[in-house]
């Protein structure tokens, strides 16, 4: 039993305050949103790209959208609908090349059937904010992305580098994630967090009272004495 308890007792509270940190950052995560989506959009040409963290920076694009070649972000849920997001190539007035996420569209009939993405022709401005994500996604091992020349690809995860290949292209850094507001939006009422911060201090709790119940166990029955039995005697 002390063996058990001194193995588990361990991993219980370091989940538990493990829980307590990342409910933390998204209460930060949250503060920051609701400070800079009030400020107003600046045009990519002004930022900082490399040196500045541009969580949720509203930013300000004029140009075209690229209609023909744009990717599918697969496995996205939204009220409880299987779909896509939308994420086309979109070139500025500057020169700037940009990915922006148009928002989430439903998926087909069928797993080989992609939806039809209306296109935007013609010149533009847009708002939206940048999204830099807090860490990779979860992926199962045995998910290939297809590698081929056609358009539009489905894609598994966010890879500006690979994009920078496949659009022969100079991309921003990040995506931008487009304004409901925004001409072209599609469905595009982005949460700030996947994970509310409150859920997190729930986990924390469940941690916690495990490793209570733990020690609970470990004082009953680490202390209690066992009466002899006939054979002892």
């Amino acid at each position: 039993m002390t063996l058990f308890t001194a193995v588990l007792m361990p991993l219980l509270l370091t989940l538990g305050f493990w829980q307590l940190d990342r409910e933390k950052e998204k209460l930060e995560l949250q503060a920051l949103h609701e400070s800079r989506i009030k400020a107003a959009p600046v045009p990519v040409a002004q930022l900082d790209w490399v040196q500045e963290d541009l969580s949720f920076q509203p930013v300000v694009l004029t140009g075209r959208f690229d209609n023909d070649r744009y990717l599918l972000l697969d496995n996205r849920i939204h009220e409880g609908q299987v779909g896509y997001e939308v994420l086309m190539p979109f070139t500025t007035t500057e020169g700037y090349h940009a990915i922006i996420n148009r928002g989430w569209i439903a998926q087909g009939l069928t797993r080989e059937q992609l939806p039809a993405v209306a296109p935007v022709a013609g010149e533009l401005t847009i708002t939206g904010s940048v999204y830099m994500p807090l860490s990779g996604p979860f992926l199962l091992s045995d998910v290939q992305e297809a590698q081929t020349a056609e358009w539009p690809k489905v894609v598994q995860k966010i890879d500006m580098a690979a994009w920078n290949d496949a659009l022969k292209l100079t991309l921003l850094p990040y995506t931008i994630r487009i304004d409901q507001s925004s001409t072209a939006a599609l469905s595009a009422d982005w949460p700030t967090v996947n994970m509310e911060p409150e859920k997190h201090r729930g986990y924390a709790v469940q941690w916690f009272s495990m490793a209570a119940a733990l020690m609970l166990m470990y004082a009953y029955f680490g202390t209690r004495r066992i009466p002899p039995t006939p054979n002892d005697e």
